[in-house]
């Protein structure tokens, strides 16, 4: 993928390439300290697995704000598309 002698310049593809790795790598980082810290918090709090895998689940989900409602682009918008695929 990248050349691997010392001398040679790194081309603007490979740059990207690094780039587009390392956001990435980054964003997994994040979910796993996300998914991790839910763990933490729900194993100490839960009753039987199936909250417990909830709970982590839904580790990266973020609360919906009032702006996020009101807003007129994302006022009819369907916010929980799992559970209306659940209903069907």
């Amino acid at each position: 993928m990248f050349s691997s002698n010392i001398s040679d310049r790194i081309t603007p593809e490979e740059l990207q390439k690094l780039q587009e790795i390392c956001m990435e790598r980054l964003k997994m980082g994040e979910l796993h300290t996300l998914r991790n810290d839910a763990k933490l918090r729900a194993v100490n709090n839960t009753k039987n697995y199936e909250e417990f895998k909830d709970i982590v689940d839904a580790a990266h989900l973020k609360p919906i704000s009032k702006a996020d409602k009101m807003n007129a682009k994302t006022k009819n918008r369907l916010w929980n598309t799992a559970a209306a695929e659940n209903e069907e």
